[in-house]
């Protein structure tokens, strides 16, 4: 009788059927929260950028200003730009990350383009119509995804147009 009990096999395929419905769930679930993980990382980063475009604005020509221009000076504008991605993601001098810092792996500047009023109309890095004074810059953080992230980081593109700042003529 007890031998009996260890050779049936009946229920067997249920079994296996159960665990391999198991697994599969986790690793959809492991997928989900991965790709929300990954979106909510995305907003940060962009956020992250959108205010790096925005410290830019420190580096209007004051004089043309006076005169109501709005003109940028492009190098200033790159500078101040990559001091505060630096800042904003936690990254060193040379874009890698720190303590506490998103990114996984170095920072890429992709694009990083400053349209002044002899540049306009234009358009931006996907094609948009830039139609007044504008910062557009476009960056690329390698992200590690909490599951998938054991295996392999992501590589995150992030671009922003940001227009002039309110208050600005």
């Amino acid at each position: 009788m007890h031998m009996s009990f260890w050779r049936d096999r009946k229920g067997a395929a249920s079994a296996l059927i159960g665990v391999v419905t198991v697994m599969m769930a986790m690793m959809l679930f492991a997928l989900a929260f991965d790709a929300a993980f990954l979106y909510a990382r995305r907003d940060a980063i962009k956020q992250a950028l959108d205010y790096s475009n925005l410290a830019v604005y420190r580096e209007l020509d004051r004089e043309r200003l006076a005169d109501g221009d709005l003109y940028l000076n492009e190098i200033a504008a790159q500078d101040t730009f990559r001091e505060f991605l630096a800042q904003n993601l936690r990254l060193d001098g040379n874009l890698n990350p720190r303590p506490g810092s998103p990114a996984a792996g170095p920072v890429q500047v992709v694009d990083f383009r400053v349209f002044n009023p002899g540049d306009l109309p234009n358009t931006d890095g996907p094609g948009n119509q830039v139609t007044e004074v504008s910062v557009y810059s476009q960056i690329r953080v390698p992200v590690r995804p909490v599951f998938a992230g054991l295996f392999a980081t992501v590589s995150v593109p992030v671009a922003i147009t940001t227009d002039v700042p309110d208050g600005l003529p």
